[in-house]
């Protein structure tokens, strides 16, 4: 493995040189994970920035009645952790887990804050990030508050074909492997009301889901049955 080029294709350290992220390495740890292995548990003490190399993650939180909500999923080369790792607690505020075999690179505090002590440009994209997972929070209560749940499926699925999105010949598949029960918990509603959703924009030729992956069609109708 690459650990180099992997870390020069997240979103942190992109804008760095070889022999910039080269002094990261002898502090990197890899670990492998199991699909539904649990990476850290909500509550746990944040201590390390972790770096997707392979596979899938999802932070979720779970209701006291056992209902999970899916926040954010993490493909290759996402970055995670960043915000424990700086809230002045010091705890995990979501749960992760692996949704696939997954293999992340590790990262402590100690040595991360030097390294963006020395290289400015990581730092602002630290920033970045941070004020990224802010926006997308509000975000995500707002469509849970206001939308119905049919604009929420859709806008849900317009936001994943612009973030991991790849040209097809009929349209655009989401990279994302998600089941219709992981969009469920995504969009913070029962697998029931999301299915006849998604059978409605299936039926207007909108997206159709095959092999883990949901596929886009039709754009315009989607974005539209969005409300954007």
């Amino acid at each position: 493995m690459d650990r180099a080029a992997i870390l020069l294709q997240t979103s942190i350290f992109r804008d760095l040189s070889i022999p910039d992220v080269e002094e990261l390495l002898p502090d990197l740890r890899e670990r492998t994970y199991d699909r539904g292995q649990v990476v850290w548990v909500e509550g746990a003490q944040a201590e390390e920035l972790v770096v997707v190399a392979e596979g899938q993650l999802k932070a979720y939180r779970v209701s006291a009645d056992g209902r999970e909500v899916i926040l954010a999923v993490y493909p290759a080369v996402a970055v995670t952790g960043e915000v424990g790792l700086f809230h002045p607690r010091g705890t995990r505020w979501l749960g992760l887990d692996a949704m696939t075999p997954t293999t992340c690179l590790l990262l402590r505090r100690a040595p991360l804050l030097s390294f963006l002590s020395r290289h400015p440009a990581a730092m602002q994209r630290m920033l970045e990030e941070i004020s990224i997972t802010a926006v997308a929070a509000a975000s995500s209560l707002s469509r849970i508050a206001f939308d119905p749940i049919g604009r929420r499926v859709a806008g849900a699925l317009v936001a994943l074909a612009d973030a991991y999105g790849e040209a097809t010949p009929d349209g655009i598949s989401i990279t994302l492997r998600l089941s219709q029960g992981e969009l469920a918990s995504h969009v913070a509603a029962s697998r029931e009301n999301v299915n006849r959703a998604l059978v409605a924009l299936t039926a207007a030729g909108a997206i159709s889901h095959r092999g883990g992956h949901f596929h886009i069609h039709d754009r315009a109708a989607l974005e539209q049955a969005a409300g954007t």
